[in-house]
């Protein structure tokens, strides 16, 4: 138990927060773009001209972190890093939980309207079941925690972040 807890309070490496921010965008991604004909958005009344672009627009929250993991940028100081984060979790908690929802999937059976006493084997098909659809607001606002609790404990910052803008006055030998 003293073990995973000693795991837990030291910082991972900048590496490995570099490749968790890709990781994490590529899956936001992933969910949105699989399921991209499935997206219903919640919008106001002015907006539903918008729906699809806002739709695309979606993959904003995707390209970011991919971006900040891919180039290691650092942007400001850890403080305001943090508070970036934590807010950024918050947008994907409240944009996954009241945003999005999932279209169900409708199945439709064809009839056969002749009816006779002989069976016509062309007639008969097989019904295809439609495949579920995953809940994209669901998952999106579970990949919110993610940031969030990175930005509450302040340990996915890089090396880089952690000293960003301070300038060096004295030297100690």
């Amino acid at each position: 138990m003293f073990k995973l807890v000693a795991f837990f309070q030291k910082r991972p490496s900048d590496r490995t927060i570099l490749l968790g921010r890709m990781t994490f965008g590529f899956l936001i991604a992933l969910i949105l773009g699989l399921n991209l004909e499935n997206i219903i958005l919640i919008l106001p009344e002015g907006l539903k001209a918008y729906e699809t672009s806002i739709i695309y627009g979606l993959f904003i929250f995707a390209i970011v972190p991919f971006f900040m993991g891919a180039t290691g940028i650092c942007l400001a100081k850890r403080k305001y890093v943090r508070i970036i984060q934590i807010c950024f979790g918050i947008v994907l908690l409240i944009a996954g939980n009241s945003l999005i929802d999932t279209k169900t999937p409708i199945l439709v059976q064809d009839t056969i309207t002749v009816q006779s006493g002989s069976l016509d084997y062309g007639a008969i098909s097989e019904s295809k079941t439609p495949s579920k659809s995953v809940n994209v607001g669901f998952w999106i606002a579970l990949l919110g925690i993610l940031p969030l609790l990175a930005g509450i404990t302040g340990k996915c910052i890089t090396s880089k972040c952690l000293k960003y803008g301070e300038v060096i006055k004295k030297i100690r030998v």
